[in-house]
């Protein structure tokens, strides 16, 4: 029986965060889904927790890797389902009807390229997601790829970057709007809560790096990716600036990123 949907997990010596995640997939009421995950050669016991969840796992491997991408890329390659959901260890699924509720709204919009929703943070705080996404969107900013559900077709296009640490999710996507113009819907279903200390969010520098990097190579959105940066720049050291100075800052971002 072919899957609807392919889970994909990769992980590196999280043990901690891979049972939350485990523990996330093996209590969903919906099971028309493949499970892979890609250990990096893990030398905590992430191995063994893999090994006692190993009835519902299609496919797992533990090796060494080049990075996070490449271990993301090993986990399509190895994916049948028509769809894949990217849950890295440490982010879990809502609920347990989660991935019930979201294929019903999968099944109800057939033909879209990419479902997404609002981002759950582990700090219990709700990330919105733009009810519409666009290429000047994704210039702005990002949809956590924890909350994509993405059609498997897309990756015969291309695989990640793995010239990138941190941003190559977005690329993809960046890429994949200019030359296929790939369509994306948003559900009300919130997928999954995400694990905010994972790499994106701990080396802002590098973030910031690559993506003003890319922008520049594609030659689009320079100037507004410049000004993002300043304003990033300036909420990092906010607690070192006068209150009502902030609130500037607050105010002049609103008025670039005004949705």
């Amino acid at each position: 029986m072919p899957y609807k949907l392919s889970i994909i997990t990769i992980n590196l010596n999280n043990s901690s965060g891979l049972k939350k995640t485990c523990l996330s997939v093996i209590t969903q009421t919906f099971r028309k889904f493949e499970w892979i995950i890609i250990d990096g050669g893990s030398v905590d016991n992430s191995v063994d927790i893999i090994k006692h969840y190993s009835d519902y796992i299609a496919y797992w491997i533990s090796e060494s890797d080049s990075g996070v991408y490449n271990a993301m890329n090993k986990g399509i390659k190895n994916a049948t389902g028509e769809y894949l959901l990217f849950l890295n260890s440490g982010d879990y699924l809502l609920h347990p009807w989660t991935l019930q509720e979201a294929i019903d709204e999968v099944k109800t919009a057939q033909n879209i390229d990419v479902y997404y929703s609002d981002a759950v943070l582990n700090t219990y705080q709700l990330r919105k997601s733009p009810q519409e996404v666009t290429l000047d969107f994704f210039i702005k900013g990002m949809i956590n790829h924890q909350n994509c559900i993405i059609k498997r077709e897309l990756f015969n296009h291309r695989l990640y970057d793995e010239n990138y640490q941190i941003v190559a999710d977005w690329y993809f996507f960046i890429q994949e709007l200019i030359d296929y113009k790939i369509t994306f819907l948003h559900i009300k279903t919130n997928i999954a809560i995400f694990d905010t200390s994972g790499i994106s969010n701990n080396t802002t520098e590098k973030y910031f790096a690559e993506r003003h990097y890319i922008l520049k190579k594609l030659n689009i959105g320079n100037e507004t990716e410049i000004g993002f940066l300043a304003f990033r720049i300036l909420r990092k050291i906010k607690n070192k600036l006068p209150y009502r100075l902030f609130k500037l800052i607050k105010l002049f971002k609103n008025f670039l990123y005004d949705k």
